[in-house]
């Protein structure tokens, strides 16, 4: 039987934050430059078809090569041309990952359940600049075409079928979309910024995103008050801390984010705030450790109070709900891998298939060129071509079965087949002489 095209193999090579510190992560950070030219030549080292995926939190190689344990080598000799890091120490952070497993384990990432942060949107992002590229580079083909179009289908059936982003984590995203959920439209609100603690700032930084109409910054330095200003990039009315009562009656937000060890608004403050809001509704965050806030303030009518504490509740209920969601995406993942792997399965049975009938066909025309000449001279042409195509009709029927039963049980078993090599030998040993 005549040799068969050997079909590339899928691969990944990889580390990412739960198996390398930052500092070996960042090592491997490429400039796009560096990026271009290992794709470039990886084509020296056996590799067919290569993405480079690099984030703050992975950097992956995902590739098709006939000789996998090659380009592996290949691989880590182009990288350590590039990185400086000692070898001995960036092999214990490699995972290696191959076929069904490699595939599974890109439609995790770009899914976002393999990420620190599970259901964190900018993955799949990231995932499809990496794609771009090497599409770019002329560094891919119909392996990894196919493979990395099936991850993002994936990624798009996860976030649509599940709930698995739909609950924020981060403290600063939930106290913003609480706020949208007292006040539909933060575009007409106030907000009143008290100190310059970090977190206090980054759920500013929310608000602002939210296209809030005005911002108080009150601080006992000024030249703070008017860097957050400068960081946000927004105007903003700068007080100091002795006139927040005022301000605090005109917002409807307060973000309380100072190190004072007082209560910058105590609960006669509150009830004086109350009174001048005549009721309408005052969203309160009080991320200050100790706290900013009277906790007796959120007990006054209209008055929405939530402290660093209540804000961690939710986020550690959004967590399990994700957590919930995750065993359906990992079967998503799980499907799609397998019907990944039933294409791929299939990529060989063709050729096999030429193989076998063209062997058939070999012994075919032997056998009707030896008789022709001895045993059926005395037919004319019509009667040989007659003959012939009786021959030809025999051999089809007789491998109609056979081809037929190939197909079905490379369809079938193709994602649970481990060992590829030794069943197409046993097929071709049936049909070989």
């Amino acid at each position: 039987m005549s040799a068969e095209t050997k079909i590339p193999e899928i691969a990944v090579i990889g580390l990412n934050h739960k198996t390398a510190p930052v500092d070996v992560r960042e090592r491997l950070s490429l400039p796009d430059e560096a990026v271009r030219d290992l794709l470039a030549r990886s084509r020296e080292r056996g590799i067919d078809e290569i993405v480079f995926l690099s984030t703050c939190n992975r950097v992956e190689l995902y590739f098709a090569a006939s000789d996998i344990p090659r380009a592996i080598d290949g691989l880590l000799s182009l990288l350590d041309d590039r990185i400086d890091i000692d070898r001995r120490r960036l092999e214990p952070c490699l995972y290696r990952k191959y076929s069904r497993d490699a595939a599974a384990h890109l439609f995790s990432v770009a899914s976002s359940i393999d990420s620190m942060v599970i259901g964190e949107n900018e993955i799949v992002g990231q995932v499809k600049d990496a794609y771009r590229c090497a599409v770019s580079a002329k560094r891919t083909g119909p392996l990894l075409n196919r493979l990395f179009h099936q991850a993002f289908k994936t990624a798009k059936r996860v976030r649509t079928e599940t709930e698995i982003a739909h609950n924020p984590l981060s403290v600063a995203f939930i106290a913003a979309e609480l706020a949208k959920k007292i006040f539909e439209d933060l575009s007409r609100r106030s907000a009143l910024l008290i100190g310059a603690g970090d977190m206090g700032e980054l759920i500013l930084k929310y608000f602002t995103k939210s296209d809030i109409r005005e911002i108080t910054i009150a601080n006992r330095s000024l030249h703070n008050a008017e860097r957050i200003a400068e960081e946000i990039n927004r105007r903003a009315h700068i007080i100091p801390l002795e006139d927040i009562t005022e301000a605090a009656a005109r917002a409807d937000i307060i973000i309380a984010s100072s190190g004072s060890d007082a209560h910058l608004i105590t609960e006669a403050m509150g009830r004086e705030i109350a009174r001048r809001r005549r009721n309408n509704p005052l969203f309160v965050i009080d991320i200050g450790v100790p706290r900013n806030v009277d906790p007796a303030v959120g007990a006054l009518d209209g008055i929405y109070l939530y402290n660093v504490d209540d804000l961690r509740a939710i986020a550690d209920e959004n967590l399990k709900s994700r957590m919930k969601e995750l065993e359906v995406a990992r079967q998503f993942v799980e499907a799609d891998a397998d019907d990944f792997m039933v294409w791929y399965e299939r990529l060989d049975t063709v050729p096999l298939i030429s193989a076998i009938q063209e062997r058939f066909d070999e012994i075919r025309r032997a056998e009707f060129e030896r008789y022709r000449r001895r045993r059926l001279k005395h037919l004319s042409d019509a009667d040989l071509a007659i003959v012939e195509d009786l021959t030809r009709q025999i051999m089809t029927k007789t491998l109609h079965n056979p081809i037929q039963a190939i197909k079905r049980a490379r369809a079938e078993d193709g994602p649970r087949h481990r060992d590829r090599a030794a069943a197409k030998k046993l097929i071709q040993d049936l049909f070989d002489s």
